[in-house]
């Protein structure tokens, strides 16, 4: 397995609020985190911060899987931790009231891979076909609004209220926790914020994450630098991994 992670202030914000761990403890023993802080003022790094922080130790302290439904437990059990300790955090101090963030996870065991996700930060996926996909859903109120088909995918992009989410880790003392499996024949995972999704295209990720020429650290680069390139309008966070690579 190989991988890479960098987060990026962008050209337009004052601080980074997103914050992102990759943790290995064998080479099917490992879990990255990307979190991306909401709250504007209202401190958001501190709240992708914690919830890092969160998953980092219980991480650290966890004992091997003894199977793949004994990770799912542990992964909904340490993003729930996460959510209590960011909303605990905020209730005891008025300065940090209102703070939250996204979170998105992949946990790799000798079980399966799974992934997690609160908020509108994104996994995707590649497969042993090339084929390039999102496993995650969007919990934002644009994304309830294709679901109804109210809007389309692409009036959402315009959508005045695209940037609204409905579930974050911190904000809201109960959350939606999604967990998915990801499929044996997947090869890569991509775990991002929107500062990449919400100005990139998606076709350019793919064609980056495909490129078997270029190591994880390469690909990460060249994807923040799409970021930059459409104006640095957020803080972006990529993480790469390559399942199948030594």
């Amino acid at each position: 397995m190989r991988y890479y992670g960098q987060s990026d202030i962008g050209k337009s914000r004052e601080s980074n609020q997103d914050a992102f761990i990759v943790l290995a403890k064998s080479r099917m023993d490992f879990l990255a985190v990307v979190c991306d802080g909401v709250g504007g003022a209202n401190h958001g790094e501190v709240a992708s911060v914690t919830a890092t922080k969160v998953m980092q130790d219980s991480y650290e302290e966890s004992s091997p899987f003894l199977d793949l439904e004994d990770a799912r437990a542990w992964l909904f059990t340490s993003v729930v931790a996460a959510n209590d300790t960011v909303f605990k955090k905020a209730q005891k101090n008025a300065e940090y009231k209102g703070m939250g963030t996204t979170l998105v996870a992949c946990l790799v065991c000798e079980f399966g891979v799974l992934i997690a996700n609160v908020g509108d930060s994104r996994a995707y996926s590649l497969s042993e076909s090339r084929t390039f996909k999102t496993i995650t859903k969007d919990h934002t109120f644009v994304a309830n609004l294709i679901q109804s088909g109210e809007i389309s995918v692409q009036e959402s992009l315009l959508h005045p209220q695209r940037h609204v989410i409905t579930n974050a880790v911190g904000i809201w003392k109960k959350i939606d926790v999604d967990i998915y499996e990801v499929d044996k024949d997947i090869t890569t995972i991509v775990l991002c914020s929107d500062g990449l999704h919400g100005y990139v295209n998606e076709d350019k990720v793919a064609t980056v994450i495909r490129n078997e020429k270029m190591l994880p650290k390469t690909k990460t680069e060249r994807l923040i630098q799409f970021a930059d390139d459409e104006g640095g309008l957020d803080n972006v966070t990529v993480v790469i991994i390559e399942l199948n690579k030594r």
